[in-house]
């Protein structure tokens, strides 16, 4: 029986020393989060554990105590300087091993979730799944924050009244995500990928600006699937005018599986009511022996650098960690199992206004390798398309020269017939 308290109320019954897991994305329970800031004795001596979204979660939950501390899977803005301290580890995860992380390595005491009312004495996932399983499976004190303005929407299993051990009642929206500015060169490069697209292909998409450009750069393709570890603005359009239907996949048949919808408040309004999307956790979304049952299906990440061998550096910049490994190289790795399959890394060839390629001879030697070049098929920019699947080591230059910014490729040469000598014919 589920007992119903005020979010202050409900903060204090969590134990000095605990590990606490704070669900993330949309539904992050903000208004349990602010009662522990305002109560100087909760959160003493506790470890809190969250799936933190670049930009959308923007809590440094090693703040929560003066002596807590916090365990985090992606760098953001607002958990850099707790990074440089030491209070926040970041311990680096595909997003299938953050799921078995949570799921068998770590011992949670209590978990801080979202819900919503289902009406019969259970609660539903209106903000999707994503992580929050194993935290509902196995922690000893589940303190739910039950919200009335959560959309009544997606198919999910529902949690037991039983399961929730403390409610506290809310009405308010869950944190967006800001779709940014469609550059030129971002829709080029959107272009280049939608071109790659064909009518029953199943696809995943990133986060961030590129990935909505995308979406909108497909609206000529028909019955087009959807498997991804989020549901993005760009995607309800793509529904509802019939470009995606699922008929053609070959899993999951017919409906668009997702883990959590992250955006604006218009994609979780048009999420409300809707029985077409299923929502699933990690170990679903992001299985690669699951994707690779799925014909035709393509990945579509990106990222900050890939050297001229086809290595990915999705995270770093100068040594400073600026998100985390995700899910990439999951849906990457599935995508190669697929009949039909393919996994592209999409970017625009500069950053910094063009005054840095993104393709460079070598990755930052401070930074850190997310996907081998082993995991990328294909690497898109708005200058074209390098397909490096089966590609020879000593060809792949070329290709990823071609596509680079202009006024960085006779430097990428020179490079890399340096790199080259007595290795490599050039």
């Amino acid at each position: 029986m589920t007992e119903f308290l005020s979010a202050a109320e409900a903060v204090k019954r969590i134990p000095p020393g605990s590990t606490v897991y704070v669900q993330g994305s949309a539904g992050e329970p903000t208004d349990l989060i602010r009662a522990i800031t305002e109560d100087p004795d909760v959160g003493r001596d506790c470890t809190f554990v969250g799936v933190a979204v670049p930009g959308m979660n923007r809590t440094d939950y090693s703040t929560l105590h003066e002596t807590a501390n916090a365990i985090a899977f992606f760098g953001t803005p607002d958990n850099r300087d707790s990074m440089a301290s030491g209070k926040t580890l970041l311990i680096p995860k595909q997003y299938h091993a953050l799921y078995r992380f949570l799921d068998e390595d770590l011992e949670i005491d209590v978990a801080l979730v979202s819900l919503r009312d289902a009406g019969d004495g259970s609660f539903r996932h209106g903000f999707g799944l994503d992580s929050q399983s194993p935290a509902l499976a196995k922690a000893k004190l589940v303190i739910a924050e039950v919200n009335a303005a959560m959309p009544d929407g997606g198919v999910a299993p529902h949690v037991p009244g039983g399961r929730v051990n403390i409610g506290v009642r809310t009405d308010h929206p869950g944190p967006t995500l800001g779709i940014g500015e469609i550059t030129p060169d971002v829709q080029a490069v959107a272009d280049n990928v939608a071109a790659m697209i064909r009518d029953g292909d199943c696809i995943q998409i990133g986060i961030g600006t590129l990935p909505v450009a995308l979406l909108r750069a497909l609206r000529t393709k028909n019955d087009l699937g959807i498997h991804s570890g989020m549901l993005a603005d760009g995607m309800p359009e793509l529904i509802d005018g019939g470009n995606a239907t699922g008929k053609a996949k070959t899993v999951d048949r017919d409906v668009h599986i997702a883990g959590v919808p992250n955006g604006s408040q218009a994609l979780y309004d048009w999420t409300d009511g809707r029985r077409d999307i299923h929502y699933r956790p990690i170990s679903y979304t992001h299985d690669s022996a699951i994707i690779g049952q799925i014909d035709n299906f393509i990945s579509i990440n990106s990222g900050l650098q890939v050297d001229l061998f086809g290595q990915l550096n999705a995270e770093t910049v100068k040594g400073r960690q600026m998100s985390g490994t995700g899910g990439s190289v999951d849906f990457m790795r599935g995508a190669q199992r697929s009949k039909g399959g393919k996994a592209i890394l999409a970017m625009t060839a500069t950053a910094a206004g063009g005054k840095i390629s993104r393709i460079v001879s070598g990755l930052d030697p401070t930074g850190v390798t997310t996907g081998l070049r082993t995991d990328i098929d294909y690497v898109v920019t708005e200058h074209g398309v390098a397909h490096l699947k089966n590609l020879a080591v000593n060809q792949r230059p070329d290709a990823l020269i071609e596509i680079a910014g202009p006024g960085f490729r006779d430097q990428l040469k020179d490079d890399w017939r340096e790199m080259a000598k007595g290795n490599w014919p050039a």
